[in-house]
């Protein structure tokens, strides 16, 4: 159907239909141009993000973008990718980058846990840390996870007054266990197959909130960590926190095992800094957190550390969420020097 025009007596005159096409045709390349605009500015965008995490030493609330490392990637391939289409490049890039986010979280799950079917043998030592979340109030699917899981220590963040019940119920399980009940606003605990004492729970100094045990596991004693870092946008308390709980970490002699919430992926200066302070070894590096996505976790925040006397011989997984906002995270480790 071909276009219109007026004459001077304002009546209607009908368009030459090649005067029609050349109209569509500008509509079509305006709309190409600008798709292939937003495409430029998200690439700008998504380098940007790539490269202002190496400004971290000049300002270090430059690192919240490095824990989105993986999704800069994506963005930047995509919009890559669409620059180069002829057609339907915004579309193609936005399809790409949700795909992204999907294969994020599918990674995650390609990783998840079904269970295991007994304890370890006592010579290895499988630990499970997991942020419960404060608004939790599903304490028998927690008991549930732990009991699927069946960890030889488990590590609580997040576990408040209401959540004790579980010692309880678990009892006979996990007979020892320490917290920092204590003390305001400490909400760290642990649980054992084997017996344990603690050394110390501190919550308002230079570090994080931190509870310490020994375990006594059948390889030999074993320090034990449970730590809960600040989060963006407060970067200069946990920088400072993860610095103090490196050095604490390092001054303790003997065989540690760090685990709990930092709040920092793997390519934040946070683990970094805790890394090179502490002289441990991460083992962890799958999506944790936000468990409220459903499948698709995004950002790996929740980790353990372990120092030289361990290596790792399973996982990590991830396992049920149990109605938190983080899943839980698994490792098996085995001890390099077994001491009777």
């Amino acid at each position: 159907m071909s276009g219109s025009a007026q004459d001077e007596d304002g009546a209607s005159l009908p368009l030459a239909p090649e005067r029609a096409q050349r109209q569509g045709g500008m509509f079509k390349r305006f709309v190409r141009n600008w798709q292939k605009v937003l495409c430029a500015l998200g690439l700008a965008g998504a380098i940007a993000g790539l490269f202002l995490p190496w400004l971290t030493t000049f300002w270090l609330g430059f690192d919240v973008f490095s824990q989105f490392t993986v999704h800069f990637l994506i963005v930047t391939a995509a919009c890559a990718i669409g620059l180069l289409l002829p057609r339907h490049s915004l579309v193609v890039a936005f399809v790409l980058v949700v795909l992204g986010g999907v294969a994020i979280g599918g990674w995650a799950m390609l990783h998840k846990s079904d269970g295991f079917s007994k304890p370890t043998d006592g010579w290895h030592i499988r630990v499970m840390s997991f942020n419960t979340w404060l608004h939790n109030v599903d304490v028998d699917a927690i008991r549930r996870e732990i009991m699927r899981q069946k960890p030889d220590v488990l590590g609580f963040v997040e576990f408040q007054a209401d959540k004790r019940v579980l010692y309880a119920q678990l009892q006979a399980d996990y007979p020892y266990r320490a917290d920092c009940a204590e003390m305001p606003h400490c909400y760290l605990a642990l649980l054992s197959r084997w017996p344990v004492k603690k050394v110390r729970a501190r919550f308002l100094w230079m570090g994080p909130p931190y509870l310490h045990v020994i375990v006594n596991a059948p390889s030999g004693p074993v320090h034990v960590f449970v730590v809960h870092t600040l989060r963006f946008p407060w970067l200069g308390s946990q920088y400072k926190q993860v610095r103090a709980m490196a050095r604490l970490v390092k001054g303790v002699k003997g065989a540690r095992i760090v685990m709990g919430d930092f709040n920092a992926t793997p390519f934040s200066v946070m683990l970094h800094t805790f890394i090179r302070g502490s002289g441990l070894k991460r083992q962890t590096w799958l999506p944790t957190w936000p468990a409220w996505a459903g499948p698709l976790p995004q950002l790996a925040i929740d980790h353990v550390f372990i120092s030289p006397e361990f290596e790792r011989v399973d996982g990590p997984w991830i396992g049920d969420n149990a109605g938190s906002d983080h899943f839980p995270v698994i490792v098996t480790l085995r001890r390099r020097q077994p001491q009777p």
